[in-house]
């Protein structure tokens, strides 16, 4: 639960879809205001419809549609979000994903330099520019929690990513823990979340669908509890994260992988 005694703002880019949109359904309730950024308008009125009509959700919601992987349109967006909100108290950065290219896995010696570029930016680069804008507010209030998105690729043993995106999601991780570093003598705290295998629409329809069976079968058999991950439970997780319940975490990789 977020603390009661504070209105919280809180900023989440890559909201519109997967654990994203989940993270956003679950701060609505708890959070005076809240404002969604996602490159895919249509998207942001979905997620937008869904809160207007979800019960307890009292946030104030703003929305921009923005590639928070372009430098430029992160500093407008931002810019524009400073002039009504003076504060940010939380910073999700839910945009990634292991396919920039429509391809999820590239041997690296097939693997583009654009391809390369594409992945780094989609799953470091983004946390690092939106990190970059929130920061100077945190530290002026003193208070702050950013939780960004690492995955168990990152130990580099899965067979169906490529390099790029595992190096990518490794580099959260050392982005996450030197940031929490830095940051934490002004009171704000920096996590990562690391999923296993979440069923969110697109890995439903790109990735677990197009399997047989038999490898589906194989696939639940290998993680302890049986099952995969839905986007709620990721989204909890990082809820915790930014709560005042998890004042004295940070610099930490949650893994959230049901014990793979």
């Amino acid at each position: 639960m977020m603390s009661s005694s504070t209105k919280k703002i809180a900023v989440i880019s890559g909201a519109a879809h997967g654990i994203g949109k989940s993270a956003a359904l679950l701060l609505a309730e708890q959070v005076s205001t809240l404002i969604l950024i996602d490159m895919d308008s249509k998207g942001l009125d979905r997620i937008q419809a869904d809160l207007n009509e979800k019960p307890g959700a009292a946030a104030v919601l703003y929305v921009y549609t923005a590639d928070v992987t372009q430098e430029a349109e992160v500093r407008q967006v931002f810019a524009e979000i400073r002039n009504i909100c003076p504060q940010i108290d939380i910073l999700i950065n839910a945009v990634g994903g292991s396919s920039s290219s429509g391809e999820a896995f590239v041997l690296t010696e097939n693997m583009s330099w654009q391809q390369w570029q594409a992945m780094l930016s989609l799953n470091l680069s983004s946390a690092f520019l939106c990190c970059r804008e929130v920061i100077p507010l945190m530290k002026k209030k003193g208070y702050g929690r950013i939780v960004n998105f690492s995955s168990i690729a990152r130990h580099g043993h899965r067979d169906k990513v490529s390099a790029a995106y595992a190096a990518s999601k490794a580099g959260i991780d050392g982005f996450t823990r030197k940031l929490a570093r830095e940051a934490a003598p002004f009171g704000i705290t920096c996590n990562a979340v690391a999923p296993g295998i979440t069923l969110t629409k697109r890995i439903e329809e790109k990735f677990w669908n197009t399997r047989s069976k038999a490898e589906q079968n194989a696939l639940l058999e290998s993680i302890p509890l049986r099952r995969l991950s839905s986007p709620e439970e990721q989204a909890q997780v990082a809820v915790f994260l930014a709560s005042d319940a998890a004042s004295y975490l940070t610099g930490q990789i949650i893994e959230v992988s049901g014990g793979l």
